[in-house]
């Protein structure tokens, strides 16, 4: 599996275009311009199938639109962080003074604990929110955290839907896969899993 970083500088966050050669899915399209991604699939001749989401905040989703423009696909979210995809008081869009929503139109799949997409397998990891999810492919040692662990921190905990113990429990649970994992986070530059267990003091 290929992975390949996009930085939205508008909004701080990762996005990213994972493919395995023909295929691709995009990652968290949480900038105001997807086009870099959009050229980046073209290209790279990749068929675009889907919209991966590891939760619901503004800097994750509000590049789904233009995504939807170029190829109407499904948008796939955890069954839990549904809602903030219609509410712009959940997905904190109202901070960026706007008032997004997605259309009604597009095709929303709900992922739930160890569902499987694309050779990956959802891990819920809540606390940054409550349907906060992680994508995890055990054969290439690729997890991509969204925003539960980054690069020697982690998530807030305090927006809503957020919980600090349940922030706890997720970073515990992903502390005991296998070290050699590489992380890439919804914020910040990549990382290991066990590089975070010393991190973490496990």
């Amino acid at each position: 599996m290929n992975v390949k970083l996009f930085m939205n500088y508008d909004t701080q966050g990762n996005s990213y275009v994972i493919d395995n050669g023909k295929d691709c899915y995009v990652v968290d399209p949480g900038g105001r311009k997807m086009a870099p991604v959009i050229e980046y699939i073209k290209e790279n001749n990749l068929n675009l199938i889907g919209i991966l989401l590891t939760h619901g905040h503004f800097d994750h989703i509000i590049g789904i639109p233009e995504i939807i423009e170029y190829r109407d696909i499904p948008v796939y979210i955890s069954e839990k962080d549904y809602d903030f995809l219609y509410n712009p008081n959940l997905s904190l869009t109202t901070w960026i003074k706007l008032d997004f929503k997605l259309s009604a139109d597009v095709k929303v799949i709900k992922l739930k604990e160890n569902d499987e997409i694309f050779g990956m397998k959802i891990i819920e990891t809540p606390g940054h929110t409550h349907g906060g999810i992680c994508f995890y492919n055990e054969k290439e040692k690729i997890l991509i955290s969204g925003d539960t662990i980054f690069k020697m921190t982690y998530g807030r905990t305090d927006l809503p839907t957020g919980n600090s113990e349940d922030m706890k429990k997720s970073i515990e649970r992903l502390m005991k896969l296998d070290g050699e994992i590489i992380v890439y986070p919804g914020h910040g530059g990549h990382t290991y899993i066990k590089d975070e267990r010393h991190n973490y003091g496990f």
